[in-house]
């Protein structure tokens, strides 16, 4: 975490030097992102960085903790708006994170660049506290009526098998913006298909019957 002072700094130098710290954990991986190079675009002398922060890995946590508060936000506002049903927050996200015409949320893209220069680093702590598990303030915004379960545990199952269709679909949307509709859909489907699951009531009776006993296909 930064130090007090860093949050006493007038707003114009903060904001310059987290613009120069962007565009270094953006063009460069953690290993190779230099404080020198930061220091230099934001004009402040390297005794003054350390009045800041404890050093490189402070300072990037510290960026990417900020990059998870926004997205937090994003997905609690996206939540309210539909009245807690987490079915429709996917493609409601899918809509917010990128354009008709292909163009990404500013915070995305920096997102999705940290990740492509970093991708042996390990992001637990960025995702979650407790990886896997929704934190609690999202669990209240979330209406629990018609769950088959309702504890925190099936709950943060149900959300993070939405997750990888929304990655999918925005992924695959940078990669071709005439993709967008498609990929829109194609989320819809996805999505309905975790609500509602693949097998009729009868399809699963005969599954869990032909699995009792760990038998295997």
């Amino acid at each position: 975490m930064p130090t007090s002072t860093f949050f006493r700094l007038p707003g114009e130098k903060r904001e310059r030097l987290m613009d120069a710290a962007w565009e270094e954990f953006t063009s460069s991986s953690y290993s190779d992102a230099s404080i020198n190079r930061i220091i230099h675009k934001a004009h402040i002398p390297r005794g003054s960085f350390y009045q800041y922060f404890q050093d490189k890995e402070d300072l990037f946590w510290y960026l990417l903790g900020g990059m998870r508060e926004y997205f937090s936000g994003v997905f609690r506002e996206l939540l309210q708006d539909a009245k807690g049903d987490l079915f429709s927050v996917p493609v409601r996200a899918f809509d917010r994170f990128v354009s008709r015409r292909g163009d990404p949320d500013p915070i995305l893209t920096q997102c999705i660049q940290v990740m492509r220069l970093n991708q042996g680093l390990d992001f637990q702590r960025f995702y979650a506290a407790e990886p896997g598990t929704l934190p609690e303030e999202f669990m209240a915004c979330i209406d629990l009526d018609h769950y088959r379960r309702k504890t925190p545990d099936f709950i943060s199952h149900v959300f993070f098998l939405t997750v990888p269709p929304l990655a999918f679909a925005i992924m695959e949307t940078l990669r071709d913006p005439d993709q967008w509709e498609r990929q829109r859909k194609f989320l819809q489907e996805r999505i309905e298909v975790v609500r509602t699951g693949s097998l009729t009531s009868r399809g699963n009776a005969a599954y869990e019957h032909q699995h009792q006993g760990g038998e295997q296909c």
